[in-house]
């Protein structure tokens, strides 16, 4: 038995201001029919970072798709022409005022790919002593918090910590020794 979907056709159903969405006719590998509504994305980056303290940075935010705070690491979308890389730097700054001393690539993760082909690189980072000052997109708002690393280990093994993406990263870290 075939696995793979072929699209039939594709039509927009929405054009949003960070997404788009499509809904495709698509022909299942027993030849039978069905419709798949697909949220298009540029894809993200997230940056599990970590300051010369031994502190690890997060940010607590607003999230109104829960409709309450989350806390979660440093993450946002990839702007066009920009490698992950140089998004992964731009967001830690925006977000934290710190810079990246380094910056290890972890892997990628697929955010949902039951409705989504989104798509986020992750990063550990080790940043610089002292941030300078947020630049917060107008619409953006975040508290940062470190947690010593007793604290971060406590709120992941409580199941405390639930953005699948710092889960992810923290789990890929932990496989490289970073954490």
């Amino acid at each position: 038995m075939s696995l793979t979907e072929t699209t039939l056709s594709s039509e927009v159903l929405l054009q949003g201001i960070v997404f788009r969405v499509d809904r495709q006719e698509v022909r299942l590998g027993d030849g039978s029919h069905s419709k798949r509504d697909i949220v298009r994305h540029a894809g993200g980056v997230g940056v599990l970072a970590r300051t010369p303290r031994g502190t690890w940075l997060l940010v607590r935010q607003f999230r109104k798709a829960l409709d309450r705070e989350v806390l979660e690491m440093v993450a946002g979308m990839r702007e066009p022409g920009e490698s992950a890389e140089q998004s992964a730097r731009r967001e830690l700054e925006e977000e934290t005022g710190y810079t990246a001393k380094s910056m290890i690539p972890l892997g990628e993760s697929f955010a949902s790919p039951g409705y989504t082909d989104e798509i986020v690189t992750l990063f550990y980072a080790e940043t610089d002593a002292v941030p300078g000052g947020n630049r917060l997109d107008h619409d953006e708002r975040v508290l940062v918090e470190e947690l010593d690393d007793t604290e971060m280990r406590r709120r992941m093994s409580a199941n405390e910590i639930r953005d699948s993406k710092t889960v992810v990263a923290w789990f890929l870290a932990a496989q490289k020794g970073l954490c």
